[in-house]
């Protein structure tokens, strides 16, 4: 893979991960490390050296996200640095995020942030019971309606994170999280179900996911508190009130080409998807070593159903045309009115998407489709 200057200038995102925490959540399986003052400068160093690539490449994104593992564990020094080398590469009208951890978040780095330019802050709040923030390992005596008040005076365009179906959750629970969630007053809320994936702490210790019925009943509770709320749900997991979509999440759900950086992170570009090592050692090193796929029209195809269909608007039938050539609901009739006959997807004017029951049934409809 050739990054020239003219595939570089045409990519609108940048993802920059950061693997420090300084705690492990027990479901999480991103790349991440313990957090090490050592290792956080010398890695902060490398991730510079990429960030010169693209400055000397002429480099220019509408969306930059810098996500982990926990950003906010830098110090300040560390965000001064990384800020400082990534404000040059914003375009106009650009929207530049940060995970933040409730712990980890100080007035300094708010101050920080505001200064080299994020616009737009992720805080990974999850729950506000305290036996379920103590069950996933997180500090539970934080007063979250001052931290957002706070957070407010320097960045109002704000997303918190909730999980749902940990194991001492229940409905009430989750109510009493959503009912908290609103009162927050925040324009952006991303809601994820307890994945358990190889190696976490939760799948060692043989935690079970809740079933299916649990998960669609606590996901159907969720979708319509929030629309009630003025939430629209844009993305499977994602609601926000009307202008305040994250335009980075929606380059990975429109299948548009990004670029990543740091040990770990994959990107899209030039038909190849590529993944760095997610070994520390090599990264502080300046051994990248990414692995590359290299992606075919049927690949290509594949990935956009997958991604777009996530969307609650689907995609646009022309837009589809232009890039792949061909008439979508000609090549696709039989299989489309399959799916219309069993309520799971609709056409709406110039766009093909999945029903609220065809977006829980997705499996279903991609396995139709691919």
């Amino acid at each position: 893979m050739n990054l020239t200057k003219s595939k570089i200038k045409k990519v609108n995102s940048l993802y920059i991960h950061i693997p420090f925490c300084s705690k492990i959540c027990p479901y999480c399986d991103f790349v991440k490390i313990i957090d090490n003052e050592q290792f956080k400068k010398r890695y902060v160093d490398e991730i510079i050296k990429d960030i010169s690539f693209l400055t000397a490449n002429e480099a220019k994104f509408l969306t930059i996200y810098i996500g982990g593992g926990t950003p906010s564990v830098l110090n300040n020094d560390e965000l001064i640095k990384l800020l400082s080398a990534l404000k040059p590469l914003l375009k106009d009208d650009y929207e530049f995020t940060i995970e933040v951890n409730p712990e980890s978040l100080t007035v300094e780095k708010l101050k920080i942030f505001k200064e080299y330019g994020v616009n737009r802050i992720s805080i990974g709040i999850q729950s506000f019971n305290k036996e379920i923030l103590k069950e996933i390992n997180r500090d539970f005596n934080i007063d979250y309606f001052k931290l957002i008040n706070l957070v407010k005076k320097y960045i109002d365009n704000i997303n918190v994170d909730l999980i749902y179906g940990l194991p001492s959750q229940n409905l009430n629970i989750l109510k009493e999280d959503l009912d908290n969630f609103i009162k927050l007053d925040i324009n952006h809320i991303s809601t994820y179900s307890l994945i358990l994936e190889k190696g976490t702490e939760f799948y060692l210790k043989g935690v079970n996911e809740v079933s299916d019925e649990i998960s669609r009943e606590y996901y159907d509770y969720i979708l319509n508190y929030l629309r009630s709320n003025g939430f629209k749900r844009y993305e499977v997991s994602n609601f926000a009130k009307p202008g305040f979509e994250s335009r980075h999440n929606l380059t990975y759900r429109k299948d548009e080409e990004y670029l990543a950086i740091g040990v770990g992170a994959s990107g899209y570009i030039d038909h190849y998807r590529y993944k760095n090592s997610a070994s520390l050692t090599k990264y502080l090193k300046g051994e990248r070593d990414k692995e590359l796929d290299e992606i075919s029209f049927n690949d290509d195809l594949e990935y956009y159903f997958i991604c777009n269909l996530r969307l609650e608007d689907g995609f646009n039938l022309d837009e589809f045309k232009n890039k792949f050539h061909f008439d979508f609901l000609v090549k696709y009739n039989d299989k489309i009115n399959k799916l219309m006959s069993r309520g799971l997807v609709k056409i709406n004017g110039r766009n093909f998407s999945c029903t609220d029951e065809g977006i829980i049934l997705l499996d279903i409809v991609l396995r139709e489709l691919i």
